[in-house]
């Protein structure tokens, strides 16, 4: 009865061995949800960056796309977190042919220990294209600053308030807003609130920011984006 006793006891041990291994095969590659992501369309004919935000530290090694044909990874570009949420954020360039098919792309990022889930990018026959970013410091009575900036869409979707999209780099994590602007004649306009009055991780409130701005037209279609410096003040 000792006999068979041990022998049982050895059995179990050896059946659970490869799942085991299994399990810790498994665990070595992990999957990331991107955080945040825009814009979500690539025209065709042209270069667009998109803006992920991924939660990890590690860097991206590589983005894939499929289906690929008609499109092409063409540079990578970002850093390892260092911020308290443990956030990166990386720009994908993606350089689309004249003749891409239009529709939807799966595009994941490949990092050391793992990679992201799927997210769409839409590959459009148009999209807004905007141009000649102003930025016009509010005076110390008002609490905004305004936005002006050239817009062209030979679809003409833009429409007479199209939501602008800014996000502040300040020195901390990024501060991502959105506003209604104003188009009249292929001018936009908005006014970006003072957006270090909001921030609570120590910015301080006044200096310089970094600001990243797109516009969707009323399809829902974002543009491209354009980056300018400037001072929100007291």
């Amino acid at each position: 009865m000792q006999r068979h006793r041990v022998c049982a006891v050895l059995g179990v041990a050896f059946a659970f061995v490869p799942s085991v291994f299994v399990i810790a095969q498994g665990a070595q590659e992990q999957q990331y949800r991107v955080e945040g992501i825009y814009p979500r369309y690539a025209p065709r004919g042209q270069i667009t960056v998109i803006n992920l935000a991924v939660p990890s530290p590690d860097a991206v090694q590589r983005a894939e796309l499929s289906p690929s044909t008609g499109v092409t990874v063409s540079g990578i570009k970002g850093s390892g977190s260092g911020s308290e949420q443990n956030v990166g954020w990386w720009e994908i360039t993606l350089d689309v042919a004249k003749d891409a098919a239009p529709g939807d792309r799966s595009l994941v990022l490949l990092l050391p220990r793992g990679r992201t889930l799927p997210v769409n990018i839409s590959v459009s026959t148009h999209a807004p294209l905007i141009s000649d970013l102003r930025v016009t410091p509010a005076p110390s009575s008002q609490p905004a600053a305004e936005l002006q900036f050239t817009v062209a869409d030979t679809a003409a979707d833009v429409g007479d308030s199209p939501y602008v999209w800014f996000t502040a780099d300040c020195g901390g994590d990024p501060i991502p807003g959105a506003v209604k602007g104003k188009a009249s004649g292929g001018i936009v306009r908005a006014a970006v609130p003072n957006v270090r009055k909001a921030a609570r991780d120590g910015i301080p409130a006044t200096g310089k920011c970094d600001l990243t701005v797109r516009l969707t037209d009323s399809l829902g279609i974002d543009s491209n984006t354009l980056k300018a410096t400037f001072d929100f003040r007291n």
